[in-house]
């Protein structure tokens, strides 16, 4: 005779206390409530799948009721009898969301810049400024929120077109150029399936890259005109002097406008620039010639307890903006045409290479370009600095003496 089970009434459950041991309280049809010692109720469905007992979790009480548990234990049966294995289902719907918020967690946003800050100290910091910019401005408005393999090749022809239609075809290069290796990471580190640049052939939509001429001043006459102006600007003292460092010292303006005191070893008359701030990745040392420690010490007296050489106008504790030297050439009165900032840098190579009598690899190197061979071009932090301290003593006393 087939045994017969009370079925469980509401009452009976909400009564229900804890005791030493866990106990179960059966509904019938393989479904019962389990009472553990913690005082907590947990609702079990005990079935058959291909000759082997399993046990299927349905939730815990009161969250889910009695009412609601015989539903589940109806629908879960209904299933096996079509050779469903609730507990397999169950796993197969876990892996499934799972899967849905990797997927919302890997969009190129999120990968790119979990990318950018783990290389943050293997390159250059104008490197990283540049490369974040471009995908902040061009990049994320279009595929930022995009999974990874979502992303398509038609995706990120359409970026590049839009920034050829603005005319940065430079800046279309490079923008394609990071678009590229993220994908490239993404794909080593299991992130992403493929790279969708590689079908694309980016010389047929964009062209080559083409070398950037900034305009510079070489005559005399014009650069004791410039020197003048800077020494007269009237508008942020940092501002000024960030600008004569530019041309005494001709590096990137990043590296002005980035510098800190602890880089500036006054007692060698050196300016050490780490290897992350450089886009050689090389540290870089600056001779300093005499003029040039005047102006920082008129500097350090402006810039007080600040960190930077050259704080910016709002916040000591910040660095002068990308736009702050370009701005004041501009309203010196020198338009995009005839002078930028990066034009120091032309203006030294060539009147060095024209009127100074150093070797050109000392030139060269004080540029922070690469010379020689791959074997000469081998890190040396005091490659030709003998040399290099009189080229830049021989380049502030020509800048000091065109001012006569």
């Amino acid at each position: 005779m087939a045994r017969t089970t009370t079925r469980l009434t509401a009452t009976q459950i909400k009564q229900a206390k804890a005791k030493d041991k866990d106990y179960k309280l059966s509904d019938g049809g393989g479904l019962y409530l389990l009472v553990t010692k913690r005082n907590t109720k947990l609702w079990r469905l005990k079935y058959r799948f291909n000759g082997k007992e399993k046990l299927l979790a349905l939730g815990a009480y009161p969250d889910i009721t009695l009412e609601k548990a015989r539903k589940l234990s109806i629908e879960n049966k209904q299933l096996i009898a079509n050779s469903i294995n609730p507990i397999e289902l169950k796993k197969s719907k876990k892996e499934l969301q799972n899967q849905k918020v990797i997927k919302n967690e890997n969009t190129f946003k999120n990968i790119s810049l979990k990318r950018l800050e783990k290389i943050r100290d293997e390159i250059s910091e104008s490197h990283y400024q540049r490369t974040s910019r471009g995908f902040i401005n061009d990049v994320f408005p279009y595929i930022g929120n995009k999974p990874l393999d979502d992303v398509e090749a038609s995706d990120i022809i359409k970026i590049l077109q839009k920034m050829l239609k603005r005319g940065v075809k430079n800046s279309a290069h490079k923008v394609y150029q990071s678009i590229s290796k993220t994908f490239k990471w993404s794909v080593a580190n299991g992130l992403a399936k493929r790279n969708p640049c590689a079908d694309i052939e980016v010389s047929e939509i964009i062209g080559k890259s083409q070398e950037t001429h900034y305009p510079t001043i070489t005559d005399d006459t014009g650069i004791k005109n410039l020197l003048i102006s800077i020494k007269e600007y009237g508008g942020e003292t940092s501002t000024k002097y960030s600008l004569l460092m530019l041309a005494y010292t001709f590096v990137r303006s990043s590296n002005v406008r980035l510098a800190l005191w602890e880089e500036i070893d006054f007692k060698n008359k050196q300016w050490i620039i780490p290897a992350k701030k450089m886009k050689t990745r090389d540290e870089f040392i600056v001779p300093l010639s005499d003029t040039v420690v005047k102006i920082l010490q008129e500097a350090r007296q402006h810039a007080g307890d600040s960190p930077y050489l050259f704080p910016s106008t709002k916040s000591k504790t910040t660095p002068l903006s990308d736009g702050a030297l370009l701005g004041a050439v501009r309203r010196m009165g020198y338009n995009k045409e005839e002078f930028t900032p990066h034009g120091f840098r032309a203006m030294f190579s060539t009147i060095a290479h024209e009127k100074s009598g150093f070797a050109y690899d000392v030139i060269e190197t004080q540029l922070a370009h690469s010379v020689g061979n791959s074997v000469s071009q081998a890190y040396n932090r005091a490659k030709y600095l003998n040399e290099r301290v009189k080229l830049m003593q021989w380049w502030s006393d020509y800048l000091d003496g065109v001012q006569k």
